[in-house]
């Protein structure tokens, strides 16, 4: 079920209609000040630059049939205001009036999907010199809050962050969620060459950190991991890396960390000094 538009609604697509650097809009504007003041538009664009012709331009906001019907019922409302604009304009919901329903000094500006646009031009009018009275009306609204509207602003404003926020966090994730499948990846190709070349899976092995640690450094300090690619014409090649692997091991093993490694071994398997000794 669509959502009934409301006066506010309207309101702020006429903003958006004259929210270039020529126009002013001002909202409940009276004919008068003080207790001369009797008629009220709800809305009043007025043009401060020669391009648009200095216009003031009067606009009456409806929401229902039933108050663009009274408004038809009472003319003489209008009239208290239209003396002194260039254009008269009715804004309402698309599709609430219809263009032959206007009177003939009336344009229709519509609004559809928090957008206004003009659907019937309004007839240029021959305006009565502005009263004193009319223009302080209007300046006295100059800085005037509409705070239904200044609350809709600011939830746009809320709405376009929270939207920046989550584009660049779902971009993020997508870099993540690439780098994680790339390494997946390449964890994978490891492994099948590992299985074809040791036989074994190696989902299937268990590790203790401190042996694996120490079985790093031992290759890379013996630079046994050097000798993969090497062929039969270069096994002397082979040979001195080996020695020079099996001198590092040496050394290696009777480093403290390793003698504490092997102390642990050795207590939690209380056979180990008998099979050694078989």
């Amino acid at each position: 079920m669509s959502i009934a538009m409301t006066a506010a609604d309207v309101r702020h697509a006429l903003l958006n209609l004259y929210s270039g650097p020529g126009w002013r809009l001002f909202f409940e504007v009276s004919n008068d000040t003080g207790t001369k003041a009797n008629r009220w538009i709800d809305a009043v664009a007025c043009g401060i630059w020669p391009s648009n012709g200095f216009e003031v331009i009067g606009i009456e906001i409806k929401v229902s049939r039933a108050d663009w019907k009274r408004e038809r019922e009472e003319p003489e409302k209008a009239q208290a205001l239209m003396r002194f604009c260039n254009r008269w304009y009715l804004a309402c919901p698309d599709g609430l009036v219809k263009p032959d329903e206007l009177p003939v000094s009336w344009g229709l500006l519509t609004v559809k999907d928090g957008k206004a646009r003009t659907k019937v031009q309004a007839p240029k009018l021959e305006p009565e010199p502005l009263t004193s009275g009319f223009v302080m009306a209007i300046l006295r609204h100059a800085n005037a809050l509409d705070m239904e509207l200044v609350q809709r602003l600011v939830e746009e404003r809320d709405a376009a962050r929270q939207k920046s926020f989550d584009e660049a966090l779902e971009r993020t994730a997508a870099r993540r969620v690439a780098d994680v499948s790339q390494r997946a990846d390449k964890a994978l190709k490891v492994a099948e060459r590992i299985k074809a070349i040791t036989g074994d899976d190696i989902a299937d092995w268990s590790f203790d950190d401190k042996a694996l640690a120490a079985a790093y450094l031992l290759m890379k300090q013996g630079r046994v991991h050097e000798t993969i690619g090497y062929g039969v014409e270069t096994l002397p090649g082979l040979l001195v890396d080996l020695r020079r692997a099996q001198t590092a091991l040496e050394g290696w093993m009777n480093l403290p960390a390793l003698v504490d490694l092997r102390q642990e071994i050795a207590a939690a398997d209380p056979d180990l000094k008998s099979r050694k000794g078989r």
